[in-house]
């Protein structure tokens, strides 16, 4: 059906029939734009093919505006800082179960029961955290029923810490609530007997608390990620780098090219080049969440079985060691020197 746009004209003025112009339907526009189209392309690729030398020219000479070694070294150290500090605060329950061993003492069955309720509190603090940082924890601790499955808390511990969702909001994270147990029973402890002196009851809550401050880190870094401006740039930076180059460092074929020059049909040192900042750029999206699942990743399901293992060796299976005169106590003892080859 013909367009009827008489109505758009019924009054003359400078710009009515100007208005005619940005009608799409039944226009020029639309009859001849794929014409339109094919012209310009084939016209754009004769052009760029008369032109190639002069725009690789121009490319190559401003590659140099793109600072690549800067901005790659910048982040680099940002997201290694940040990496330094999350291996730091990984959570080693050792000195916990040292402190527990050495101060808590009592044979009978409830001060085992207190060493061991301490570490396991401290080791669930762990894994409350890691589920919601790991997607390898995740899977192996999907709900809380498969925690308490684990052994790291009891079903009425489970009771308990799900009876603060009526008290907290679900955004509230309960990473405290097994800190506070464990400084309860060291209080209880104390009150008993079974921690002799109250330096000692204090020096054990300074472990559960530096204990529990570093998994608090690991929780924020990953809670707060770096600005996600700051990751967008460098990977925008890179990748555009090398979209440059794929014009920039083609070899010129003229007849005032220099003498001497190599065709090395393919870019030896662009390619080098890639491998550097490209790895480069790799290095940084494996600091930036060590706790996914690359191969470079921590192992945070070795390190809740190594802590399990470990307080348990030490508060259970390690011996009261006597020591005896060992050859330096010796008068007749001198000292032996290896000779260096």
């Amino acid at each position: 059906m013909t367009l009827n746009y008489h109505r758009s004209i019924a009054t003359s003025k400078p710009w009515t029939f100007l208005k005619l112009l940005f009608v799409w339907k039944a226009s020029i526009w639309k009859a001849v734009y794929l014409e339109l189209l094919s012209f310009l392309i084939v016209y754009g690729i004769i052009s760029a093919y008369r032109s190639f030398e002069a725009v690789v020219r121009f490319f190559d000479n401003r590659l140099y505006y793109i600072p690549m070694e800067l901005v790659l070294g910048f982040f680099c150290t940002q997201a290694f800082n940040r990496w330094t500090k999350q291996v730091e605060s990984l959570g080693y329950v050792d000195s916990v179960a040292l402190m527990t061993a050495l101060y808590l003492r009592g044979n009978d069955e409830q001060a085992r029961i207190y060493r061991r309720s301490i570490v396991r509190y401290c080791e669930l603090i762990q894994v409350l955290v890691f589920r919601d940082i790991s997607m390898r924890v995740r899977r192996r601790f999907p709900t809380l029923d498969t925690v308490v499955a684990a052994g790291f808390m009891m079903p009425h511990e489970k009771e308990l810490f799900e009876s603060y969702n009526d008290k907290l909001s679900s955004s509230s994270s309960k990473y405290w609530i097994p800190a506070n147990w464990a400084f309860a029973i060291t209080q209880q402890a104390w009150e008993e007997g079974n921690i002799e002196s109250p330096y000692y009851r204090v020096v054990l809550q300074e472990e559960i608390k530096q204990f529990r401050t570093k998994l608090a880190w690991v929780f924020n870094y990953d809670w707060v990620p770096l600005p996600l401006i700051y990751p967008q740039v460098i990977c925008l930076v890179v990748h555009f780098y090398f979209i440059v180059c794929l014009l920039s460092r083609q070899t010129i074929i003229s007849d005032h090219v220099m003498k001497g020059e190599i065709d090395t049909y393919s870019p030896v040192m662009t390619s080098l080049q890639f491998v550097f900042y490209m790895g480069w750029l790799k290095v940084i999206e494996a600091l930036l969440n060590p706790y996914g699942e690359d191969d470079d990743d921590f192992e945070t399901n070795f390190l809740i079985d190594r802590n399990i293992a470990m307080y348990m060796r030490i508060l259970f299976e390690m011996k009261k060691y006597i020591s005896s005169s060992d050859i330096l106590f010796s008068a007749e003892f001198s000292r032996v020197y290896v000779a260096l080859v």
